[in-house]
Parts: C-alpha cells; structure tokens; sequence
C-alpha cells in the first residue's frame, strides 16, 4: 500500500512541475532524452507518456528499424528504434526497453525506442545552432546546452508524416 501512495505522490508531484512550467512566460521546456549516444529533444504534447516495456513481440519481414510490436495497458504500439529510423547506429539492447509514445491526437499507435529518457529541458538557456543543409523533415532544430551539449530536436507530427514511416514491410 506504501508503494500505491508513493506512486501517486510522485504523479501528482510530476504533474505540478508540468504545470508549473507551462505557466512560466517565455519558459519553453522540451522532454530531453538519448538514443544511440545521441541527445534529442521532442515538445511535451507529442508524448502521451515514456514507459519501460519487459519485452517486445518481433514482427517477421520488417524494416530493420521496425522493432516489433508491445501492449500498453490493452494498446498494441507499433514500435520503431528512433535512432534507426533516422540513420543512425540501432540503440544499444537492454533487457528493458523505453518507448516515448506518440500522443494519440496523431491518429497512430507508434512508439519510439529510446536508450534514456532524460527528463524536462528548458531551451531558453541553450543557443540557436544553424540546421545542416541536409537536414531531415522531421528535424526542427538544433541546441547547444551550456555545458557544450549538442540537442537535436524533432518532431513526432513531422516523422508520422514521412511516407516511409508507415511502410514497415521488408
């Protein structure tokens, strides 16, 4: 029962930070988190929530990043390594896996395997990089942090909208 109460004050704690931060003027906050030693950042409203997954179910004839498919509380997530998808070496395995779920205003059931989630970040203290010329559609932005850390933001809406995304089959 302890447990139950625990979870709960660290709920109602978690949703009071979040509106706290919504309510502060000029004060942009993204969800920070990495995948494939890369630090990434995508705008709260396109996460529903970040779980931990004990396994995934493995979809034969598949995209390599295609990853499989998890249940969610009675929801099947089509489940795509971030990393993967955009390029990159695939993330590392662990024997738990973390999904960023897409919000579901996108109409998709899509979830994106990350290595950490990494918690609020606040961009109003990072610098403005320019994008590189080859940029990808879904990449909106690049920081840097004041320790010297390179944040590559993207979006969810923009990534659901690649035509490539959908097409999972080998």
């Amino acid at each position: 029962m302890e447990e139950r109460l625990n979870l709960r004050e660290f709920q109602s704690r978690l949703a009071e930070r979040l509106k706290a931060v919504s309510e502060k003027p000029g004060e942009v906050s993204k969800l920070g988190f990495m995948a494939a030693g890369k630090h990434w950042l995508v705008n709260l409203d396109q996460v529903s929530e970040v779980v931990t997954v004990p396994r995934l179910t493995r979809t034969p004839w598949t995209q390599p990043w295609f990853i499989g498919v998890a249940g969610v509380r009675g929801t099947i997530y089509g489940c795509t390594d971030l990393a993967a998808f955009v390029g990159m070496a695939a993330g590392e395995q662990r024997d738990e896996i973390r999904l960023l779920l897409v919000n579901p205003r996108f109409g998709a059931h899509a979830a994106f395997r990350i290595d950490q989630a990494l918690g609020l970040r606040s961009v109003a203290g990072m610098r403005l990089l320019p994008m590189d010329n080859n940029s990808a559609p879904w990449d909106v932005a690049r920081y840097e942090d004041g320790d010297g850390v390179a944040w590559q933001e993207i979006s969810f809406d923009r990534m659901l909208a690649e035509p490539r995304f959908f097409q999972v089959a080998a």
